[in-house]
């Protein structure tokens, strides 16, 4: 029984298809989804989600914050943000990591600019992984 996987941002629905099994990038560490999940709802961090198919195709995707709702047959992966990691620059991750520890330096914690550039970090810890 394959598990049908919606990856949906606010502007697009980013990914659709049949998987074998999907690991997510959950707010209390990753964790898989495979046909016949019991019914799970999870928060999700900035991370890469990798997609494997019945014919083990892999396909990874640097995804934003969110939540994740698994079922028998099916996910459904809310996030504010995703991208095909196959076009990732690790150069540019770089810069961009390195750019967010900057950022969580100067700010205060629990403030909204303290978010944002811990978001930052996890897409860009994410690019450079992938």
């Amino acid at each position: 029984m394959a598990l049908h996987v919606d990856i949906v941002t606010p502007s697009k629905l980013a990914w659709s298809g049949e998987a074998e099994e999907v690991a997510v990038p959950g707010f209390l560490g990753e964790f898989q989804v495979l046909s016949g999940h019991e019914d799970y709802l999870s928060l999700t961090t900035g991370g890469l989600l990798v997609v494997t198919e019945a014919n083990g195709t892999k396909t990874s995707f640097v995804v934003g914050r969110g939540f994740a709702e698994a079922g028998m047959d099916r996910l459904t992966v809310l996030v504010d943000s995703c991208l095909d990691a196959s076009g990732v620059d690790k150069a540019e991750a770089q810069k961009e990591y390195e750019a967010a520890e900057t950022a969580l330096v100067n700010a205060n914690f629990g403030e909204a600019s303290w978010a944002a550039a811990e978001e930052a970090r996890e897409i860009a810890q994410a690019k450079l992984r992938a």
